[in-house]
Order: structure tokens, then C-alpha cells, then sequence
């Protein structure tokens, strides 16, 4: 018997779970059904041991990996590495942008062919009116009348009258006098009423009159976009090459 072994029967060993089959032959004891029991037990639990602590190593593993790769995602965003959510750097969708149409200018005034008027001498100068009447229509204007000015004379070149919804032809129609003045004195409708005055020499020459009668840019925000017009659409079907349909009843013969 070995000198490092316990003596003694195996059923009397504090370390017979130790030993092997091999071990007990060696020793000259035979190898019993309870002892290869325990064995096999040893045998299991040292391998669920070992399963464990694989299971725990690989655990611990990806933990670390999780932490180490979180630290490193930080520390790039922190020094500039790459940019968080990563479509907010240049490769991101272009951002809503608002655009902001230029303010229109209001009308101020209407054509020439829209605007009727009459034509009244305010002067003693014989046939004032009818003069200034022949150069306003082939201008554009409608002269409704030509006579004299009932309301007495006008010292300055002229007196143009209108009403509320008269303002715009009344503005055209002072664009063409050089010093002339609008009146309202609250008539109706978008007829108006000139009084050429004692001043009066002569209209002005057209390119000067619509010169006068552009309206002031409107204050536009920076950056802002020109509206631009709609072309209109044209809903007229195209013709199909077919004849029009006729009423094919024989007119009556009598």
C-alpha cells in the first residue's frame, strides 16, 4: 500500500470520493457499486462547476465589452469624433425652411381705359375743356362730358372730384395734370369729375404720368421670395376631329 494514501477500508476514508477506480486497485481494495455512485457524483458536479464558471466568465465578458464600448461612444461624441443622432451632421435631411413671400404693392391707381370722366373748364380760357378732353381720350380716357365748372374757379391746374369708390380712376386722372389735387366730395360710384384750373398749361407727357402713378415698394424682410404669377390653365378640351352634332329633324315643309 502507498505511503500518501489513507489506510484502512475504503467505507472508513474521510477522502474516499478522491479516489478512482484505479486508486482503489492500486491499493488492493475492490472497487464496490456505492463507490462508483459517488464517483459519478463527484464527476457531475465538477462539471456543472465548470459550466458555471464559463457562464459567469463569458457574462462578466460582454459586460465589460457593453461598458468599454459605451465609454468609447461618449468619449467620441464628447471630443468631436462623430456627431450624435448621426443625421445631424452634412449627410443629414435638409431642414424645413420657411419661405417668406415679398409683400405685394397695393394698387393705387387703375388704366387709363377704365376710368370715365368729365371734363369742366374752371378758367376763361374758351375751349379749355374740349381741348383737354380730345388729349385725355386719345390717351386712353372716356370723357362722359365736356362743359363748364359750375362750382366757380380753380386757381391751381386742376381739381380732380370722386367719390369712396372712386379714388383709384381719380388718382389716374391727376397722374396726367402736373399740381393737380383730388377732392372727395362723397358722389357715388367710380365716376369722376376734372376741373382744369387758371394754372393749367398742358398734361404731361405719358411716360412721366405713369412714372407718377407706380406705387412705392413695400418694406420687404430679408430674404424673402417674389410671389410668382400662376399661367393660367387652359380647360378648353381639344378638339376631337368630329363634327359638331346637328339636329338632323327636316324642317317642316308647310
Amino acid at each position: 500500500m502507498s505511503g500518501d494514501r489513507p489506510t484502512g477500508g475504503h467505507e472508513e476514508r474521510e477522502d474516499a470520493d478522491d479516489w478512482s477506480e484505479q486508486d482503489w486497485a492500486d491499493d488492493g481494495e475492490s472497487w464496490t457499486a456505492e463507490d462508483e455512485r459517488r464517483y459519478q457524483e463527484r464527476r457531475a458536479a465538477e462539471r456543472r462547476a465548470v459550466r458555471r464558471r464559463r457562464a459567469q466568465a463569458g457574462f462578466f465578458t460582454v459586460v465589460v465589452l457593453l461598458v468599454l464600448g459605451a465609454g468609447t461612444a461618449a468619449a467620441g461624441v464628447y471630443q468631436g469624433w462623430w456627431q450624435w443622432p448621426p443625421w445631424s451632421g452634412s449627410g443629414s435631411p435638409d431642414p424645413v425652411r420657411t419661405v417668406v413671400l415679398c409683400p405685394t404693392p397695393e394698387q393705387s391707381s387703375l388704366a387709363a381705359e377704365e376710368v370715365t370722366l368729365a371734363v369742366l373748364n374752371s378758367t376763361n380760357r374758351a375751349g379749355l375743356a374740349g381741348t383737354t378732353a380730345e388729349q385725355l381720350q386719345a390717351r386712353g380716357f372716356t370723357v362722359g362730358s365736356v362743359g363748364n365748372d359750375a362750382s366757380g374757379p380753380v386757381s391751381g391746374s386742376a381739381v380732380v372730384r370722386h367719390g369712396p369708390e372712386g379714388l383709384l380712376a381719380a388718382r389716374t386722372v391727376a397722374a396726367q395734370i402736373d399740381g393737380a389735387t383730388l377732392q372727395d366730395d362723397g358722389r357715388a360710384g367710380t365716376a369722376v369729375e376734372l376741373a382744369v384750373g387758371e394754372a393749367f398749361t398742358e398734361l404731361r407727357p405719358p411716360e412721366v404720368a405713369a412714372e407718377v402713378l407706380q406705387p412705392e415698394p413695400a418694406p420687404s424682410p430679408a430674404g424673402c421670395v417674389s410671389p410668382q404669377p400662376v399661367a393660367p390653365t387652359d380647360d378648353t378640351p381639344a378638339p376631337t376631329g368630329e363634327a359638331p352634332a346637328t339636329d338632323a329633324t327636316p324642317a317642316p315643309t308647310g
